[in-house]
């Protein structure tokens, strides 16, 4: 079963930034991240590769 999509408000506890650096980083497009509609949303699976990836980058 596939994880449900997070918005803005779930991804920003999960990475222990504000609201306001999730959607900074959306414009820069610093994170994988897709619009459904108007709304901001963020697959679980590709923020956890996007974080690997940077990790063994770094």
């Amino acid at each position: 079963m596939t994880e449900p999509l997070w918005d803005v408000e779930a991804l920003s506890p999960y990475f222990g930034k504000p609201v306001s650096w999730v959607y900074d980083n959306h414009v820069k497009k610093n994170i994988p991240s897709f619009r459904v509609g108007q709304h901001l949303r963020f697959s679980p699976t590709e923020i956890r590769n996007w974080l690997e990836h940077w990790r063994l980058s770094a």
